[in-house]
Order: structure tokens, then sequence, then C-alpha cells
């Protein structure tokens, strides 16, 4: 019998033999997902991005230079499409240039019987002040055999007005297919090509696209025929994205554990994640069933408490305590390895403290702190997440974990050590810091890029001192020398901040932080959150207050706030936040965001409206950060756990300028943020950490080693 674990890659749909190219997903000119240039009736899949650029242009701007379509669209839910399309065609001495940010929504029509084609509705360029590529539509498309068919009509101001239609052929398997369209009075014919998906670029498909368009006129009678190369990235980012290790004991499918002697462990028993005890008469650790009624708990074997600590140290966690209370395991711990996500730290803990209890424990809790402030506690049955451990099955497990804020300071754990164990004494974060302007007036993409090095070391419980200091790599013209020159960014120091967290109550948590703030500001942000009984849900004030001098020596003074209500839906990573804000520039009214988890990706539509202004954005948020960082020592560097890369416009009534306007609607970001810093940014919480399970028994198997 072998107890060495067998990983293997999961099966993924994006893996499978497609049926036809178009299953894919890529953007048309016009810029939903589709064909060459019309779209049809499916909506990206859930959790699918794709990125393009093309050099085609609509018949009606035939004047101005052939220029390029910058394109981004997301499955943001299921039968829900974002996108949007940054179309750049530079004029010319007789006729001036176009450029415009556009924003699309996409929204499918979900299959109710067998046989129903993709029906989508959409509207190209929502509330642009000029709606060069506004339209409305209803695709309808159906699939048969290598052939797909798309037909639809469309109201606008475009060439994507009337009826429209596509078909679609697929040659053989090889990802190949030609293309006919027929749109606006003329027509398209082209080819496209979608590559297999490419597993070590998480899944990623390449899309190539050629066409040339056939009897096309433009509004005043001229006839215009181009030809034009699309070029995207297909990129999943959901369940797809990367390989689910598998763990399983092929030759051991009744897992009996390890008996080996109470006292005189030898070295190499050390070193094993097996029980140090034998479990008492009658008690099966491993089987289907359990019953402890009667049994009575015993002291957990000091050396059992020192074998956890040590192993959960070996991964890399600090600040860690091993305790017992009644027949409750109890480990604390903090976390500055493991940025991604806190559900990594967490399945390591769990795992250890599951594999390695005695077997009439019943409770394993993992107790999360933050510069030594207790936050919250997660608690497990420890029998089921040992079989869940081994065999991968969480049914039984999900509805033993539970969540409790506010722990405590664990006055009633016998501890193995009163005293927390080892600890970093400093941590130096390096980000991008990135200010641009996407499609203005001045510019397809001006921009200000910098480098942001934070040191932080923690104090005394819950207290945290900070420095940010910022460097510039590169800056475009238009910022360096011309109208954008406020968005410079001063090589000098930006922030130098001491911040405090504590608990106000069992469920309403406080950070408050002080100091010097945008690198000639000083003044005071606090943020207070309460987190909502029996949900994920949270509540959210923040309030900054702070002054500067300006140039000529006047006390300026800027204030903001905002209170907000978030209301998660884990079961699709989903989070909507409404709330009311006060700006920096002092205008005042509601936002709302939408965000979507792809595991640690974040996308996220919002708008900010004022009396002032308006303005609609999305953005994508990445880890720039390892999975499992470098080990906790005297410093140790790290990333951004999620950098958001933004792209916003205002959102104008038509005839008006859709032109920059600094400071409006504006707000002032928390510099030591609660949700960044302690909470995991906003993903906590019972329902959280149980759609988490999986990911916490791969960290568990794979960072801790733990043999199940």
């Amino acid at each position: 019998m072998s107890d060495v674990l067998a990983f293997s890659a999961d099966s993924s749909a994006l893996d499978a033999p497609l049926r036809h190219p178009a299953e894919v997903g890529a953007m048309a000119m016009s810029g939903s997902s589709g064909a060459l240039t019309v779209p049809d009736g499916a909506v990206l899949r859930d959790g699918v991005a794709v990125f393009g650029l093309n050099n085609a242009s609509e018949p009606e701007f035939y004047k101005q230079k052939r220029g390029e379509n910058y394109q981004f669209g997301i499955g943001l839910l299921p039968y829900v499409e974002l996108s949007g399309r940054l179309a750049n065609y530079p004029g010319t001495p007789s006729n001036n240039g176009v450029r415009d940010l556009s924003a699309n929504v996409k929204i499918g029509i979900p299959k109710i019987f067998n046989f129903q084609p993709d029906i989508a509705f959409g509207v190209n360029d929502l509330g642009g002040g000029n709606p060069y590529f506004s339209s409305k539509y209803v695709a309808v498309s159906d699939t048969w055999g290598p052939l797909r068919l798309n037909i639809g009509k469309a109201s606008g101001q475009t060439y994507l007005r009337g009826m429209f239609g596509s078909a679609e052929y697929a040659l053989w398997n090889s990802g190949a297919s030609v293309l006919a369209e027929r749109v606006s009075g003329g027509y398209v014919a082209g080819m496209r090509y979608v590559s297999r998906p490419l597993s070590q670029f998480a899944n990623t498909h390449i899309v190539v696209g050629v066409q040339r368009t056939l009897g096309m006129h433009a509004p005043d009678g001229v006839r215009v025929n181009n030809s034009g190369v699309n070029l995207a990235l297909t990129v999943p980012f959901g369940p797809n994205a990367r390989a689910v290790r598998k763990v399983s004991l092929p030759d051991e499918p009744i897992w009996t554990p390890p008996v080996p002697s109470r006292t005189g462990s030898s070295p190499q028993q050390s070193n094993s994640m097996a029980p140090l005890w034998t479990p008492p008469s009658g008690v099966d650790v491993g089987g289907a069933q359990v019953d402890l009624v009667g049994a009575k708990t015993s002291d957990i074997p000091a050396e059992v408490l020192q074998r956890i600590q040590v192993q959960v140290e070996k991964a890399g966690l600090e600040r860690v305590r091993v305790g017992q209370r009644g027949n409750e395991l109890v480990i604390e711990y903090e976390n500055h390895r493991y940025n991604q996500n806190e559900a990594d730290a967490l399945g390591i803990v769990l795992g250890v403290g599951a594999v390695a209890a005695p077997a009439d424990v019943a409770t394993v809790s993992a107790v999360t702190k933050k510069t030594g402030l207790p936050l919250y506690q997660v608690s497990i049955d420890r029998r089921s997440y040992a079989r869940f451990l081994r065999d991968g099955s969480d049914y039984e497990a999900r509805s033993t974990l539970s969540v409790r804020y506010r722990p405590g300071d664990g006055s009633d754990v016998r501890w193995l050590n009163n005293a927390e164990g080892a600890r970093g004494y400093s941590r130096v974060r390096i980000d991008p810091q990135l200010i641009k302007f996407v499609g203005t007036e001045l510019g397809v993409f001006d921009y200000s890029l910098s480098m942001n090095i934070q040191a932080y070391v923690p104090l005394w419980r819950g207290a945290e001192a900070g420095v940010s200091y910022v460097r510039t790599l590169a800056e475009s013209d238009d910022v360096k020398h011309g109208f954008l020159g406020y968005a410079q960014q001063p090589n000098k120091l930006k922030a130098a901040i001491l911040s405090q967290a504590f608990w106000v109550t069992d469920r309403v948590l406080n950070v408050t932080t002080g100091g010097k703030f945008n690198y000639d500001a000083t003044g005071f942000q606090n943020e207070t959150t309460w987190f909502v009984p029996y949900r994920d849900d949270q509540v959210r004030l923040q309030a900054s207050r702070m002054h500067r001098i300006d140039f000529y020596g006047l006390r300026q003074d800027i204030r903001a706030a905002s209170a907000s209500y978030l209301w998660a839906y884990q079961p699709l990573g989903i989070t909507a936040e409404l709330g009311y804000n006060r700006y920096q520039s002092k205008d005042k009214g509601p936002s709302l965001q939408l965000s979507r988890w792809y595991g640690d990706i974040q996308a996220q539509a919002y708008l900010r409206t004022s009396e002032a202004d308006k303005k609609v954005g999305f953005s994508l948020a990445f880890p720039l950060t390892p999975r499992q960082g470098m080990r906790p020592g005297w410093t140790h560097l790290e990333g951004s756990s999620s950098f958001p890369f933004k792209l916003e416009t205002r959102l104008a009534s038509k005839g008006k300028c859709n032109c920059i306007t600094n400071s409006v609607v504006e707000e002032l970001p928390m510099v030591y943020s609660a949700r960044g810093n302690l909470l995991n940014h906003a993903r906590t919480g019972k329902d959280y950490f149980v759609s988490q399970l999986q990911r916490m028994r791969e960290a568990a198997l794979v960072y801790a080693s733990v043999v199940p």
C-alpha cells in the first residue's frame, strides 16, 4: 500500500473538440461577439474574455485614414455580455478624424427547449455624446453540423441597420472556417481560424480573421471596398482557466490511518502528517460511519500540538498558536505569504489540523489574524473534512463549515504556548501605478506609469506603519509636456501613515489611518465595516479628511465620504455594491458597482453619478504576486494582490462633448484599505469559504504536503 499522491489534470470543457469554431467566441467589427462584422445570437460564454485588434472600418468613414479598432468583451454573467470598442480613424487635412470609446451590452435568451436557436438582443455605443456606432439589434443563430447560419435586424446610425445575416462553414476539424455576410446593402467575405486551447497559457485560443467588403457604398453613394485583418485572444477566466489538480490513492480504496506509538516518536515519524496516537476503540477517523456518542475528549498530547505548529509554520504562516478548547482544536495564524487569496492559508491550516488531530477531536478551527488582531474564525467538522481531503467529495464538509467574526483573545483555550510563534518584521510591496486616459480628444492612449514601493512594519496588535515612495517609469508626451501635465506623478514620498484596526462590536470592524497622504496632504481616513448577520454582505462607511497648503500658501481642505451596501451571491461569485458618495471635488451622488470574481480575477462594471457629471467604466483586476510568495522573515517582497486596469468614459447625452473632466466624480481611495489589507478584498463569510473548499484542499495537499 502506498501513500503517494497522484496528481492529474482535470478534463476541461474547453479542451473538448469543438462542434464549430464559432463556439469559442470572437468579436465582430460592430462591437459585440459574432461573425466578421455583424453580431450573432450567441453571447460570450460565462467567464470568457476576448481581447481583439483589427484594421477594418465602416463605409461611412472612408474619408478618414485607415485606423484601428481595439476591442474587449467578456461573458460577465450567464447570458450577459459586456464589451467595449475603441475606434481610432485619424483625420486628413480636409477631414477631421474619428476617435470613439463605446460600451456595448448583449443579452442572450436562456434555452428552455431542445433545438432552440441562439437568440440575443443588443445595444451598441451606450450613452455616448457622439454616437458614431449606436445601434440596437436582435439576432438569431443556429448550427447544423459544419454550417452556422445567423439572421438579424438592427436599427442604428451606422452600417449596422436593417436586415443582416451571415453564414459560416467549418472546414473539417481544422479550426478554420469560411464566412459570407450580408449587411447594409453590401457583402463581406472572409476566413477565420481558431486555434486549439493553449494549455500553457490558461487554455487561451488565438483567433485570426481576414475579410473583404464587396459592393459597399458610403451614405453619399461612393463605392467603398476594403480589406481587413482581425487578431484576437480568447481567454477563459472561469474554472477552465487552469487545470484543477486531483488527488487519489489508487492503491488504498479504503484508507486506514497509521498508528504510531503515542510516545517516543522517531525523527522520521515527526515529519509525517499521520496522527500521533491510537484512536479510541470503535472510532473510525476515515470511514463513512463515525460514532462518538459517549466518547470522552482527552487532552491532545503536547507532541501532537507541537507537530501541528511546526507543520503550519513550515508552510510559511506567522504568529501561529495551537491549543485545545474542549473537543475543538484551535489554530491561530497570520498569512502574508499566500497573498492572492486567504483561502489558501485557511486550507493549509484546516488540512494540517484535520489530519494530525486525534480522532476524538470533533472540530478544527482556524483563527485568521492580521497584525496580531483576530479577525474571523473558520470552523469545520474534523472527520468530514478529513474524508474530504482523502476523496475530494465536499458534500458532507460543506454543511459543517461555519464562520465567526471577532473570535476573541483565546483566553478559554489551553494553548501549547501562550506566546505567538515567529512572525515577519516587515514587508515590501512593489506595485505598478498607472494613470491613463483612453480614447480622449487628445489621443488614443495617454499615461503616466510609475512604480509604487511600499514598506509596512507591524507594531502592536492591530497597528501597522507604512510608507510609500513613487518612482516614474514612463509618460506620454501629453502628460509630460502637454495639457495632461496634472497627471504627472512626482518622484518622492507619497505617503507615511500609521493605521490602527480594532473591533467596535462583534460585527463592526474599524480601521483608522493618519499621517501624510497623496504627497503633500496630511489628515486621516476612517473605514468602518459591518458584517451583516447570516450573510456574506457588508456595509461600509468611509471618510477622509485632510488638508494641504497650495501654491499660494492657502490652506486647502480635502474631504470625501461614502456609505455603501455590498450584496454577495457566492454561487456565481457576484457582488453588487450600491453607495452614496461625497466625492473629493465636493459633488455628491450615488454609485453602483457590479463585480464578478473568476478565481482571483475580478471583472467590474461601475457607474458613478453626481450633480455635475456621470461616469461609466469597466475594470479587470489581476493579482500581480505569486500564489505562494516569499517566506516571511526580517523582510520579504510581494506584489499587488489585485491590480485593477480601468477604462471609463463620461456618460454624456447626445451631441455633448465626451471631454476630460478633471477631479469630477472622483473617489478618494483608502490608502490603507481594510478590504485590501485585512479582509481578502471582501471575500469572507461562510458562503464564500464553502465555495472555496476545493481550492483549500488543493492548497493543503500542494503547499503543506498533507497526506490524508
